[in-house]
């Protein structure tokens, strides 16, 4: 199930999607995929995928992350 999509760049997205997996195991894939010149989208290997229980240590560190670079930035 498609979450949304994320612009990474002219031709890249960074796609989150819910995946049903084995005997109905659900897991969280964020994916970069390419935008052919035909505008198909195709996965690439880069990416993650984690359980629902790992999303929200997931999201503090990316929190940290954005915190830090924002310093860096000032």
């Amino acid at each position: 199930m498609l979450v949304g999509k994320l612009s990474t760049g002219v031709r890249e997205r960074l796609i989150v999607e819910v995946l049903d997996k084995f005997k109905g195991t659900k897991s969280i894939d964020c994916r970069l995929y390419k935008i052919l010149t035909d505008g198909e989208l195709v996965a690439t290997p880069d990416g993650v995928t984690i359980s629902p229980d790992q999303v929200q240590n997931l999201v503090g560190l990316l929190n940290e992350a954005m915190k830090k670079a924002q310093a860096i930035q000032k």
